[in-house]
């Protein structure tokens, strides 16, 4: 008998795709026609029912799919160098570097963390995501939990949905900012740009909670601690304050105001990324309870950035 369980996450509304789409953008490692036969054969449950393709989904909903461990993803395995922090039978650590995808999506079918993975352990080719539970943004680095069972990954999503597992960055930033502050602003996507997201009071609440660690005329470096973990979250709301993460273009980055720091503003000009990075976790094994803290160090572009914001 084929053992299964239980995947859940949560999906948004939107009333212009029908469900199945909306999960095909949740779940791209998976076919359009495989979501579909989940749906028909009633494994795939949205808010406890019963749900048809066609289905529009009008406010923020729970997803449940009974998966069997044969289950396989639609995901393409590729040789591509990983820097794992930490491993065991359960799960491993990876610090994604800047540039990388986490997940496979549309318009970006490879090169992701989730193409090496299915090479570095062609067993995570068995569950949701590759057993990936959260993710960072493609030009932030850092730490990410990967699981290696439908078990521990359910377990996981369950601690992150629940804000049981603690999430550090640390970020240099354009701007002087001198004290504590604790950020408590909905987020919303942007209506025009869909790539963007914004400040809104009719969006889903996000807490960001920011020390400064030291500061500059011009430029600071932040350690920063998510309490949820919305899209481009720091982002947005650093952006909101008037002091957005340096290369960040996006929300607001403009070089010309490192034109006191000449070398940064020079590295900054050629940089391809953004100076944040997930650098902490905190949170119980899934099996035997036992606290896991990782600390994960920045990579070289992240400290000449760094070391180049201290030098004035």
């Amino acid at each position: 008998m084929k053992s299964k369980n239980i995947f859940e996450f949560d999906i948004s509304p939107d009333d212009q795709l029908r469900l199945d789409q909306i999960l095909s953008k949740e779940l791209p490692e998976y076919s359009r026609s495989r979501i579909q036969k989940w749906i028909k054969d009633k494994k795939l449950l949205v808010n406890g029912q019963e749900c048809l393709s066609k289905d529009k989904i009008k406010e923020v909903s729970k997803v449940e799919i009974e998966m069997n461990e044969d289950e396989e993803i639609d995901v393409s395995p590729e040789d591509i160098k990983l820097d794992i922090i930490f491993e065991d039978d359960t799960l491993l650590v990876v610090n994604k570097y800047s540039g990388m995808v986490t997940h496979t999506a549309v318009g970006n079918y490879s090169g992701t963390l989730q193409n090496a993975l299915l090479y570095y352990d062609p067993r995570l080719r068995k569950l949701p995501r590759a057993g990936i539970i959260h993710r960072l943004d493609k030009q932030t680095s850092g730490a990410l939990i990967v699981c290696k069972n439908l078990k521990s990954q359910f377990i996981l999503s369950k601690l992150m949905q629940e804000r049981r597992i603690s999430k550090k960055y640390i970020a240099v930033v354009s701007g002087s900012l001198k004290s504590t502050l604790i950020i408590d602003k909905p987020i919303r996507r942007h209506r025009v740009n869909r790539k963007k997201m914004i400040v809104d009071e009719n969006g889903k609440n996000a807490k960001t909670i920011i020390h400064s660690s030291i500061y500059k005329e011009h430029v600071s470096i932040l350690d920063i601690e998510i309490i949820t973990g919305r899209t481009h979250q720091i982002r947005v709301h650093l952006s909101d304050l008037g002091h957005p993460v340096l290369g960040d273009k996006l929300y607001g980055y403009k070089h010309n105001k490192l034109k006191k720091y000449g070398k940064l503003q020079q590295y900054m000009e050629n940089f391809d990324g953004i100076a944040l990075h997930a650098y902490y976790l905190k949170f119980k094994h899934p099996f035997d309870g036992k606290d896991i803290e990782i600390e994960c160090l920045p990579g070289d572009a992240f400290n000449v950035i760094r070391s180049l914001a201290l030098e004035k």
